[in-house]
């Protein structure tokens, strides 16, 4: 029977892995809604107060809101609602939708696009990008062929959220001459009016006569540039004023300012990009594999001028760092296995452990499949990590039964009574190691979340392997262990030198032990100093979060001074292009200018393979000093994190820091103190904000008296600035394809200066000439602000930055606590958000985690043996690991970031199984055997010596590769790896001394019954 549940689970767990999906992080992501409204040519000011702040006070009302943070900027506001981690996506969208319904009334009435919501975080990384070139399509075209035909197509994949085009749609601009309009007697809004009029689509209906009913088909539509230059604005003296006659129409684009560059070896060319992101419950290789299939089917049906270059792709490095960790975990099995051989010296003895570890793993994946989780790096770590230690139950089983067997059992009977001798050890051993895990599960917040996977990963394996040690472990030997009284039994040369090894360790030991039994104190107080060791390291050593990871593509931001035209960020952008283009370690780039504004640019950079190049913090550093000597122009540079977390319409860096209050002009005056101190402290790296106050502004001062002599109101004065210079529809194109603006401005060149402005002339309802604009305003140059931010409603302003190498995070939140104590006025709350919020709250639980750890331990101890005294022996193997631990930290010059705190999480979990095995044995001779207190606890120590020894050296060779770094990105884990390592060593020297110490002096004082109670 044993055989055949052993091959059900084997054949199970086996379908159950190649069901699994991939991922490089379990799905555990803040529910995210991001809400955006349009009115163009709307200041950054209106955007907000009159758009953005109606919007919030209905979001503010939602459950479960965690932070809103909104960004307006000329003609657009975006607005981030980040809910709780335990917020379904569904509701949260559907209370989003009765708050936007509710805001409507409140909105300006003219505003002509209503708030739309998708549910995706602006500021996360797309998993794909994809440009689209053709070197002899207009790049209209080209880029009708990527939003419409495939950028459309991919949306509609399961697990798309949302695909952002950058580039621009066609349009019709009707460029005018203000002067040519005066001398034909014509305005902007006659224009506009004639265009509205001659450009009409309505239904005209049907005939329906005796026998036909023929569809009434009416060309009132104008389609081509070359219709709008005929088309007839007014007469004036008895003559046909036409577009032609005043301006031009031009084929052209919506947004003519951005420009995209695809470049490669072989030089640069237009592009389209197309930037795709995912719910955050989707499956980036899933997502992945599933456009790859699009693709392929979409090259039929697009021009044999496009080709489409996979700019980055982030499954490749996924699925490259997943088949990594399963080479890890191949490794690490075939090192334990090797160490278990060394020490019991013979091949049928070996094998019979062994298969617990590949049968613990396969049945693990069966659990996994079960509770919808990925085959991630973080659940192939806990299955590696488990290696080193899972294997220990079967270990001491077969050690027990073999021990019984080499004083004369019989297999058959050494196996039965060994396997029930060692039973009570091997459930104490797995109950107190699932007390290491249980706390994880109940962590909160997104941190918690992503370990919950990772403790039910390890809590599966640990109770799976420990039944197949019960199990099948006792049948095996019982089956394959010789009778070593048999004549014919004759030990290999390899068997007979480990038992030399083996006894000639334990008789050290042995001497070693009875001679510190002599010595009980200075024993007892090397263990206390160990204990304030450990505390002193955990507040001495640097706290980090999550060490970058290399995937091979990072994004470099740019903008110029606040104010800055279109022109000149184009020139900037060619200059950064040549930098980047020359540094030897870039593969391909898509460059891009004037995005959201004009002053702005982004540069999307992919390198080449991680053997062909530096580690990508080392290129990173590099293209700083080349992109800071180009004056004139910031760059910011942004390598992808492991985990995602920044908030708001974009983050140029790492980690947010956000000042918020009710005082506008305090949070303004406060964050440019702030910025210009982090600025000047080489701690911090690509400091940058969202405060943008300083930007040239016009602004204009309605003359009313004046105007209302002409009849002339605001809203005219106001429209003839929208019509010149907002770029805003005056009509609409409807194809069978897509919808295009028909805009209506002036000419280029009477766009580039203020004075420009006495060429502009209204008519007067009252006398029906035309009046000049100057009549009716004055303007006067100033400074306003290109982009008005809110946090929960308040005004704020976030302050973006990276960390220069080496600097943990810790470090850099207390100086920016520094600061803020010194900088930032009463009244003005400042405070991490993103990244370094949920680094802050990770922190702050993380003490209570290993409290909760350690009294869980104690708590199910305290059940298994009936008593108050006996767990606190256990528990003393656990100072010297964590002293351990630490210790090798701080030689390496490593911060305790969060791999390093989770191994000593784990480390608790596996040492405190040596102190177990000597003080249940001990137990066993009191209560059994009838021995003295010093008499059980060195018997116990030597008869559990050897299956310590070799528990802890397999636990060693078990996360030896992730200490070593093998594979793609195991740089962030080798932290973790080298705790348990160190923690072990170190461990071993002492808790093989003042366990039996403690537990004597224990059991002195509290004297255990000889009667056996279990």
């Amino acid at each position: 029977m044993t055989t055949l549940v052993m091959v059900a689970v084997l054949c199970t767990g086996l379908i159950c892995y190649y069901l699994l999906p991939i991922s490089s992080m379990p799905n555990a992501n803040f529910p995210t809604i991001n809400v955006k409204a349009t009115f163009p040519g709307a200041l950054p000011e209106t955007m907000g107060n009159s758009v953005a702040l109606p919007l919030e006070k209905q979001f503010m009302a939602i459950p479960g809101l965690r932070i809103v943070s909104s960004n307006s900027i000329l003609g657009n506001t975006s607005i981030v609602l980040q809910f709780d981690i335990d917020k379904d996506m569904e509701t949260a969208a559907q209370d989003v939708q009765e708050a936007v319904s509710t805001a409507l009334p409140f909105l300006p009435p003219n505003i002509p696009y209503g708030p739309v919501y998708r549910k995706v975080n602006p500021a996360q990384q797309p998993v794909i990008y994809i440009g689209l070139t053709s070197p002899t399509m207009a790049r209209y075209d080209l880029y009708t062929y990527a939003n419409t035909l495939v950028g459309q197509r991919i949306s509609m994949l399961e697990g798309v959220a949302q695909v952002t085009t950058y580039g621009s749609i066609l349009a019709v601009r009707i460029q005018v001459d203000p002067v040519k309009l005066v001398t034909h007697n014509v305005t902007l809004a006659e224009v506009s009016e004639a265009v509205q009029r001659e450009n009409v689509f309505l239904p005209t209906g049907q005939l329906d006569g005796d026998i036909t009913a023929p569809i009434i088909s009416v060309d009132g539509e104008l389609v081509h540039a070359s219709d709008y230059e005929q088309m007839i604005v007014a007469y004036r003296n008895g003559s046909a004023v036409r577009i032609r006659d005043i301006g031009r129409a031009i084929t052209n684009f919506q947004n003519n300012k951005i420009l995209g560059q695809y470049v490669d070896s072989k030089g640069a060319q237009p592009t389209v990009l197309l930037a795709i992101q995912k719910n955050p419950d989707a499956n980036t290789v899933a997502i992945a594999d599933g456009i790859y299939k699009l693709l392929e089917e979409l090259k039929d049906q697009l021009p044999a001028a496009i080709e489409t270059h996979v700019i980055f792709d982030y499954s490749i490095p996924v699925r490259i760092a997943i088949g990594d960790a399963i080479t890890t975990l191949i490794i690490a099995l075939i090192l334990v296995v090797i160490v278990i051989f060394m020490f019991l010296g013979k091949i049928a003895d070996t094998i019979i452990p062994s298969l617990v570890l590949p049968m613990s793993v396969i049945g693990t994946f069966i659990v996994m499949y079960a509770f919808n989780f990925t085959l991630d790096n973080l659940s192939v770590l806990a299955l590696t990590l488990a290696i080193g230690f899972v294997i220990d139950d079967a270990v001491v089983v077969l050690e027990n039964i073999t021990r019984r067997v080499e004083m004369g059992e019989t297999p058959l009977h050494a196996a039965l009574e060994g396997s029930r001798e060692i039973g009570f050890t091997i459930v104490s051993m797995s109950l107190s190691l699932l007390a290491v895990f249980i706390p994880m599960l109940f962590m909160g917040g997104l941190i918690g979340k992503i370990f919950s996977e990772f403790a039910i990963t390890l809590t599966a394996i640990t109770v799976i392997s420990g039944f197949i040690s019960l199990s099948l472990t006792p049948m095996l030997c019982s089956r394959f262990i010789l009778p070593r009284n048999s004549h014919s039994y004759k030990k290999s040369m390899l068997e007979t030198f480990s038992d030399k090894v083996n006894t000639s360790m334990r008789t050290m030991y042995h001497k070693m032990l009875v001679r510190v039994f002599d010595h009980q104190i200075t024993a007892l107080i090397i263990g206390l100093v160990s204990l304030v060791a450990s505390i002193c390291l955990l507040l001495y050593i640097p706290i980090d979060f999550v060490p970058d990871e290399d995937i091979g593509f990072f994004v470099i931001y740019t903008q110029e001074m606040e104010g800055g035209s279109s022109a000149r960020m184009l020139n900037y952008e060619n200059t950064i292009l040549e930098l980047i283009r020359d540094d030897p370690s870039v593969d391909v780039f898509v460059a891009l200018s004037s995005v959201n504004e004009y002053r702005k640019g982004l540069n999307f950079i992919h390198l080449k393979p991680q053997d062909q190049r530096p580690p990508i913090n080392t290129v990173i550093q590099n293209l700083y000093k080349k992109l800071n000597a180009v004056a004139g122009v910031q760059s910011f540079i942004k390598n992808i994190p492991l985990i995602d977390l920044a908030i708001g319409q974009e983050s140029r860096s790492a980690y947010q820091f956000a000042l918020q209050g009710i005082h506008a002009d305090s949070i303004y005056e406060s964050a440019k103190k702030l910025l210009n101190a982090m600025r000047h402290d080489p701690m911090f790296q690509g400091v940058n904000s969202d405060l943008e106050i300083d930007t040239p502004q016009i602004n204009i001062n309605i003359l009313r008296d004046q105007a209302a002599q002409y009849g002339i109101t605001a809203m005219d004065v106001e429209n003839v600035f929208s019509l010149s210079y907002s770029g805003n529809l005056i009509s609409l194109i409807q194809t069978a394809i897509d919808q295009y603006n028909v805009i209506l401005e002036l000419y280029p060149e009477y766009q580039r200066q203020p004075e420009t402005l006495h060429n502009i002339w209204l008519r007067s309802p009252l006398t029906s000439n035309l009046v000049p604009l100057s009549a009716t305003m004055q303007w006067k140059e100033g400074l306003g602000a290109t982009s008005v931010n809110h946090v929960n409603q308040f005004p704020s302003v976030t302050i973006s930055f990276n960390l220069a190498p080496g600097i943990p995070l810790g470090t850099a939140l207390e100086k920016l606590e520094k600061f803020t104590r010194e900088l930032v006025a009463p009244g003005v709350s400042a405070h991490p958000i993103g990244a370094a919020q949920t680094f802050n709250e990770s922190i702050q639980s993380s003490g209570y985690l290993l409290f909760a750890t350690i009294f869980s331990i104690y708590i199910i101890l305290g059940i298994l043996y009936e008593s108050f005294i006996h767990p606190i022996t256990i528990l003393t193997t656990l100072p010297p690991a964590t002293f351990g631990g630490l210790l090798t930290l701080l030689i390496l010059g490593m911060p305790l970031s969060l791999y390093s705190f989770l191994g000593i999480i784990l480390l608790i979990g596996i040492i405190k199984k040596n102190g177990i095995m000597i003080v249940d044995f001990a137990l066993e001779n009191i209560r059994v055997r009838g021995m003295a207190g010093r008499e059980a606890i060195i018997n116990a120590c030597l008869a559990r010596f050897r299956p310590i020894i070799m528990t802890t050296v397999a636990a060693i060779f078990g996360v030896l590769p992730i200490a070593l770094g093998f594979g793609a990105n195991a740089a962030a884990r080798r932290p973790l790896g080298l705790v348990i390592i160190g923690g072990l060593c170190i461990s071993q020297l002492i808790t093989l001394f003042i366990t039996p110490i403690l537990y004597l002096g224990l059991e002195n004082l509290y004297p255990t019954s000889n009667k056996a109670c279990r």
